[in-house]
């Protein structure tokens, strides 16, 4: 209790004392000004101070726009195979780990495992004009330019990619019924032997170094079709038959089901929207088993709405070009794209073979501003193949979901 009132004390005596201190200051001011005391360096003047105007940390952070991240505005299915990890697949899709990471909500990078299915962001902040108009729709088309006449070696693009009006017609229908299933549009798969494999087919185009010169409208395809370029196909073995691409033997167990061909378990993959079909290298002598074996897989192929590009080959293994001719007649009897690759072959020497009659000649570095490029095989397959794509891209799919 005697604290309390030795508080209130103190306090009572601070409040007269600063009481007196005014009475005492207002008093000496008016006998100052009554008296007209002259002061030695003159009356003291009134200063104007300069109110600089606050601004409150409160008002900055409620005033200044908060710009969210990019959101990933397109992505693709990837089905991870033996030996594929996380940062990998950041590589080959030119896209963040953190990102991949992310949008599959994975704790710890190194437990994954062969089989399973990732999503991939493909686009974000920077789409390319192909993916901008894409996700975009409406009448918009690829900022790059295609030249009005492209060829290879003298031979008009028109010559090797046949896609008659026709065949226009039956691959919008063929796409349409993909959509309706839930195709990937921005995923297309392999289906071949020995000369398709990895890393010679297309591959390079993901990630890797390569300079198209000439053929530079091609990046466009490229991006769209991102992540399916250097995929493994399950569909692509050495040595592999027409007739057994229906076989579940010829299927990787690591990946697939136990009854799954491999043409199944790859369209269950990685859920393309178009194929490419390169077949005949290992299926001499049979003509009449080739022809019947190839419209089994174009029948499964529209069945499960996915677009079947039919491609020729450059060897000659069955002494006559007679399973290209058979490959020609199919794709006219279906009324579907054709990639005649053979006629590209003929335009250089041996064919663009390789010392073994049957594979290509490589050429490692993908920069089609060398006249080399033009003189090798593998060269000349995965170009003249992106021109397939491109065109069907431009004149089957783009007015489709424009």
């Amino acid at each position: 209790m005697g604290r309390k009132f030795l508080l209130l004390g103190i306090l009572v005596s601070s409040i007269l004392l600063v009481t007196l201190s005014l009475l005492v200051g207002v008093s000496l001011g008016r006998f100052i000004e009554s008296k007209q005391i002259d002061f030695p360096f003159g009356r003291p003047q009134a200063t104007e101070v300069a109110v600089q105007p606050v601004i409150s940390a409160t008002l900055l952070m409620t005033t200044t726009a908060v710009v969210p991240p990019a959101p990933i505005t397109n992505t693709t299915n990837h089905t991870l195979l033996p030996g594929e990890s996380l940062s990998y697949l950041a590589q080959i899709y030119d896209v963040a780990l953190e990102d991949i990471i992310a949008i599959n909500d994975i704790t710890d990078a190194d437990q994954v495992f062969a089989g399973q299915v990732l999503v991939i962001p493909v686009a974000g902040g920077e789409e390319t004009a192909a993916s901008a108009a894409l996700s975009a729709g409406g009448d918009q088309n690829p900022i790059t330019t295609k030249p009005a006449y492209v060829a290879i070696n003298g031979l008009p693009e028109s010559s090797f990619i046949i896609l008659s009006p026709e065949a226009v017609q039956r691959a919008r229908a063929i796409y349409a019924r993909g959509q309706e299933l839930g195709r990937n549009p921005n995923a297309y798969a392999k289906i071949g032997d020995s000369t398709t494999e990895n890393p010679f087919f297309m591959a390079r185009f993901d990630g890797g170094q390569y300079n198209l010169g000439d053929y530079a409208y091609l990046q466009d395809v490229i991006d769209k079709y991102r992540g399916s370029h250097a995929r493994d196909s399950v569909a692509v073995r050495v040595g592999l038959h027409s007739w057994t691409i229906f076989d579940p033997t010829w299927a990787d167990k690591a990946v697939c089901g136990p009854a799954e061909t491999p043409i199944e378990c790859e369209f269950r993959l990685h859920n393309p929207s178009v194929v490419f079909i390169r077949l005949g290298s290992n299926d001499a002598g049979a003509p009449q088993l080739f022809d019947e074996s190839i419209r089994q897989i174009v029948d499964y192929a529209i069945d499960q709405g996915v677009i079947p590009i039919i491609g020729t080959k450059a060897d000659r293994v069955e002494g006559s070009d007679e399973n290209n001719d058979i490959l020609r007649q199919i794709a006219a009897d279906y009324q579907l794209p054709l990639w005649d690759f053979d006629l590209v072959a003929g335009s250089v020497a041996g064919r663009g073979l390789d010392v073994d009659g049957v594979h290509m000649s490589s050429f490692y570095a993908h920069d089609y501003t060398l006249p080399e490029a033009l003189q090798r095989g593998h060269a000349l397959h995965n170009l003249s193949a992106l021109m397939m794509l491109d065109t069907l891209w431009k004149e089957v799919i783009l007015p489709t979901e424009n």
